[in-house]
C-alpha cells in the first residue's frame, strides 16, 4: 500500500506487477487503486478483483504487465 503511494505521489519506484497493483482492476494505475484497498482493509469494502487472496493471473486482459513472478 505504502509502495503503491509513493509510486504514484513521492516519485517512487514502480511496483515489477503491475496487474497485482490494479486493484480496482479498471487496467489503469491510480490513486483510485489506493482507496479501493483502503476501503477494503479498513471500511469492510469489497474485496479486490481476482485471483486476490489466491495464487493465480489476472484474467482481465488490459496493457498491464507483471515483470515479476508471482509466488505460486
Amino acid at each position: 500500500m505504502i509502495s503503491l503511494l509513493a509510486y504514484l505521489f513521492a516519485r517512487g519506484t514502480a511496483p515489477a506487477c503491475l496487474k497485482a497493483a490494479d486493484i480496482n482492476d479498471d487496467g489503469a494505475i491510480d490513486v483510485a487503486d489506493a482507496i479501493r484497498m483502503l476501503q477494503y482493509l479498513f471500511k469492510h469494502g469489497t474485496s479486490p478483483a481476482a485471483p486476490f487472496a489466491e495464487c493465480g493471473a489476472d484474467p482481465t486482459p488490459d496493457n498491464l504487465t507483471c515483470a515479476a513472478p508471482v509466488g505460486c
